[in-house]
C-alpha cells in the first residue's frame, strides 16, 4: 500500500468521529495535526500518522481554523518566519502554506507562542497576503 492509500485510510478514520470536537485550539497554539500526505511541493505529515506541527492563526469557531505548517528546516525566504520555540528547537513557519484545517485534524497542544512572536508572523502573513 502506497503512503496516499494509508493516508485515505486514516482520513476516512478521523473524518468518521468528527460528531464532537475533542479539543478547542486558539490562537498563537501549536499543535500536532494530521496533515495527511500532500501532491506537489505541498507540506506534508510525516510519519506513519501523517502529522507535522500547525501554528493556529486565525480560529474561526470551534471546528475550523487558519493554520501553517512548521518546519525543522529554516531559510532565508520572506515566505518562512524563524524562530527558536519554547523547548530550545529552531524551527520556521511556512507562511506561504497557510491553509484551512478542521479541528479533526489537531491531535496534541504541544506549546503556545508569546503574543508578541505571534504578532510578528501575523503581520509577515498580512504583508504576504
Amino acid at each position: 500500500m502506497d503512503d496516499f492509500d494509508k493516508w485515505n485510510v486514516l482520513k476516512k478514520s478521523l473524518h468518521v468521529g468528527v460528531e464532537k470536537p475533542q479539543c478547542f485550539p486558539k490562537c498563537g497554539e501549536v499543535w500536532m495535526a494530521h496533515l495527511g500526505k500532500n501532491i506537489g511541493f505541498e507540506q506534508n505529515g510525516s510519519g506513519s500518522n501523517f502529522s507535522r506541527p500547525m501554528l493556529i492563526t486565525k480560529k474561526f469557531n470551534n471546528h475550523m481554523f487558519w493554520a501553517v505548517p512548521l518546519t525543522t528546516k529554516q531559510k532565508s525566504l520572506d515566505f518562512f518566519h524563524n524562530f527558536t520555540d519554547p523547548n530550545g528547537i529552531e524551527v520556521a513557519v511556512i507562511l506561504a502554506q497557510l491553509r484551512l484545517v478542521s479541528v479533526s485534524r489537531m491531535r496534541r497542544k504541544l506549546y503556545e507562542l508569546p503574543a508578541n512572536q505571534l504578532q510578528e508572523i501575523i503581520q509577515k502573513l498580512k504583508i504576504l497576503l
